[in-house]
């Protein structure tokens, strides 16, 4: 990791600060491009075929869902390690590394045999047409079919990142971006008399990008960290070390899979409210995302340093490190939360031209201004218990929250009382302002720094 600020010991603002920013825009850069290669197939695909476009768009439902899965292994060897660095104990992280690949790359066997199979059966229960499933089925079969890849680049990535090579992370997304633009473009459009294959040669474009990915990811796991997996470290792999891999992991990518559960049942009471309704929550959400990935960064990046404060059993400057995570993460949001809703209509219209959706979508914007800060506040005290392998708490009060007021308030709001698509908004803003005022008292508690991971 870098050799310039030592991230455990009492540090000031300033280098709390600097420390925090020299983790979180790369982490930043790495979350817009994985957003924005989400979106590259379809928006490629909408100038090939309206039908092929609505078909990866199902799709690519699904494979968002796999990256949650990944976090059973990814978000378990980040915390780990951050914790090992901390604590000085490095003979031991490369038992970490070879258990947590090994993890990633069975879990990715397992997902790559299943949309192998399955994958026409999955469209099916979505509720496509025979023509869609048609079209989305070898799309789905070549990106989940990559899952093994994914799997273990996805393991590779948080591995960097807590060394602190956080940049290098970066290059990753970065490349494989780049390339599956220009394999979407030469398979959908043939240039140089290469054949049009349509959406299973878009399906390629991307496992190959990916494939790519892995093997520069490889390398820089190799450079940077000098680890190489061998046989020989397989036997490395043992019950106590996959336990703490995933009795960290589990919980935290289950809150995130249970979320977006509970947003698929919302999308359904939108559904309800009428094609206006969930034409603006569509826009809406997708604008909002890059704002969120402003505190999901700097959380990130707060998980990193307090892990190392952690092991490095300095919890009072673990404590101060996640408050002033909190401080910048909530203003930054609330920052660009303020800049949608001034330009909300410019932002619009990009999209669309009816004036009643317009309209609609400043009144959401106006209510994101309490949302995305409070949401900010979930994000960072959570990815800040998460990081001292406080992970049960968030979960369960997630669990709770979600299910139990956040879908039942949104119904009554938006349906009985008639408040609309607003009723929504102010569903979230009741779920995420209970969810935060919890982590933030389970935080002050520091019941956490009684815990111990290894």
């Amino acid at each position: 990791m870098p050799k310039k600020i030592d991230f455990t010991g009492h540090l000031s603002y300033k280098l709390m600060t600097i420390a925090l920013l020299m983790f979180a825009w790369p982490i930043f850069t790495e979350q817009f491009l994985r957003v924005l290669i989400t979106n590259i197939d379809i928006f490629q695909l909408s100038f090939y075929s309206d039908d092929a476009a609505t078909a990866a768009g199902v799709a690519n439902q699904i494979i968002v869902l796999t990256i949650y899965i990944y976090g059973f292994v990814s978000v378990g060897l980040q915390i780990l390690i951050s914790q090992l660095l901390g604590a000085r104990r490095h003979k031991e992280i490369t038992d970490v590394i070879t258990t947590g690949l090994i993890l990633a790359a069975l879990l990715g066997i397992i997902l790559t045999l299943v949309f192998l199979f399955f994958s026409a059966h999955f469209l099916s229960w979505l509720g496509l047409s025979d023509h869609l499933i048609a079209l989305g089925t070898p799309f789905l079969q070549w990106t989940g079919g990559a899952s093994i890849v994914i799997a273990v680049q996805s393991a590779i990535l948080p591995i960097l990142r807590s060394h602190g090579f956080v940049k290098q992370a970066m290059y990753v997304p970065v490349v494989t971006s780049i390339l599956n633009v220009i394999g979407n473009y030469l398979f959908l459009f043939g240039p140089f008399g290469i054949p049009v294959l349509g959406m299973a040669g878009v399906g390629i474009a991307t496992a190959l990008a990916n494939f790519i990915g892995l093997l520069l990811a490889l390398y820089l796991l190799n450079r940077h960290v000098g680890y190489r997996f061998t046989l020989k470290k397989a036997r490395a792999l043992t019950y106590k070390l996959s336990y703490a891999i995933l009795r960290l992991g589990l919980p935290s990518s289950g809150e995130s899979i249970s979320y977006s559960g509970s947003q698929i049942i919302i999308t359904s009471i939108i559904a309800v409210l009428g094609s206006t309704a969930l034409t603006t929550k569509v826009y809406v959400s997708s604008i909002t995302q890059f704002v969120i990935l402003l505190p999901i960064s700097i959380g990130q990046a707060t998980q990193i340093l307090i892990g190392h404060q952690v092991g490095a059993r300095n919890p009072d400057q673990a404590y101060r490190q996640g408050w002033h995570g909190w401080l910048i993460g909530t203003g930054l949001s609330l920052f660009g939360s303020f800049l949608l809703y001034v330009f909300s209509a410019p932002l619009m219209s990009f999209f669309t031209s009816d004036p009643e959706v317009i309209a609609l979508s400043k009144n959401l914007f106006l209510l994101g201004l309490v949302l995305e800060t409070i949401r900010a506040t979930n994000i960072i005290l959570i990815n800040s218990l998460n990081a001292t392998g406080d992970v049960r708490f968030p979960f369960i009060v997630g669990l709770i929250i979600m299910w139990l007021v956040s879908l039942p308030f949104a119904y009554v709001l938006s349906v009985p009382l008639q408040i609309g698509l607003a009723g929504i908004w102010i569903a979230y803003i009741i779920d995420e302002g209970i969810r935060g005022g919890l982590m933030a008292y389970r935080w002050r508690s520091k019941v956490w720094a009684l815990k111990r991971i290894l």
